[in-house]
């Protein structure tokens, strides 16, 4: 998603003043080199710059609009990929035979503890869904799995849509009989966007997650139960050099550091409470 991050405001604001300045010189020096120094050039002029302005805010709308459909099919893309990771196996392997149905001529024959039979023109597949997430790998042993249930179903090859990663073995093992073919995730996450473009509900849950994320973070840096005794420290040395000097600018710092260390102190107390809780039911 990084090609779809904007630029700054700042950045922003100076390309649409350079813009304007040039399509105002280039409409007016244009029609003032024609016609020279008249009415008619000027007003000529401003109306090649209202339509110059019209047909830039145009293709702009048009970029906007095209880059809101793309991203909103990636979002859903991942959206339905962290949901499958957390669906019953049987039902995540139903849901990706319907997905290749919509876009191949893949007819479901069976389904089984091990994936879905399907047909496509007259040979027999076996699609599953392997559920593991994105930083993980697809071993050569799991690949060694799906051809042995292939060949258990009677199945012509066997396709392994894949969330996370392949490695080099498995690819090598998947040529092997009955060969093994793998959707990537990539693929996949186009396939789900194009059925499944993420929704405005889904947008706003997930900025909410992502601010919240954020929050969380800023907490866990800024009142991490390792730092309260150094803020207890630093509290104590600004007091006493206050004590000393009658300056202001000791005391302020000097009692926000002691606050943060009662603060990260409090931190601490609730993770051992929750420590404790988890310890009285394992």
């Amino acid at each position: 998603m990084q090609k779809y991050l904007q630029k700054t405001r700042f950045s922003g604001i100076i390309d649409g003043i350079g813009f304007h300045f040039l399509s105002i010189f280039v409409s007016f020096a244009w029609f003032i080199f024609l016609w020279g120094l008249r009415l008619p050039a000027l007003t000529a002029g401003i109306a090649l710059y209202g339509i110059i302005v019209l047909l830039r805010k145009t293709i702009r709308d048009d970029q906007v609009a095209r880059k809101e459909r793309e991203l909103r099919c990636v979002i859903g893309g991942e959206l339905a990929l962290e949901r499958l990771l957390l669906t019953p196996s049987e039902r995540a392997d139903f849901e990706i035979a319907m997905l290749l149905s919509m876009r191949y001529a893949l007819i479901m024959l069976q389904s089984t503890e091990h994936g879905i039979l399907c047909d496509l023109k007259g040979k027999k597949l076996l699609v599953a869904f392997v559920q593991q997430p994105e930083k993980t790998v697809l071993s050569s042993a799991q690949v060694l799995d799906a051809q042995r249930n292939a060949k258990l179903l009677r199945a012509d090859c066997a396709v392994l849509c894949c969330p996370c990663g392949i490695s080099q073995d498995a690819k090598e093992r998947g040529l092997w009989e009955p060969p093994v073919y793998f959707v990537s995730r990539d693929k996949l996450i186009s396939l789900f966007g194009a059925a499944n473009p993420a929704t405005d509900d889904q947008l706003i849950q997930l900025g909410k997650r992502k601010k919240q994320r954020a929050a969380n973070h800023l907490e866990l840096q800024i009142l991490h139960p390792g730092k309260g005794k150094k803020y207890a420290c630093y509290g104590v040395l600004l007091l006493i050099m206050y004590q000393f000097t009658h300056l202001i600018y000791y005391a302020l710092p000097g009692l926000i550091c002691v606050f943060l260390a009662a603060a990260c102190r409090c931190t601490r107390k609730k993770q051992d409470s929750l420590y404790d809780l988890f310890s009285k039911y394992a």
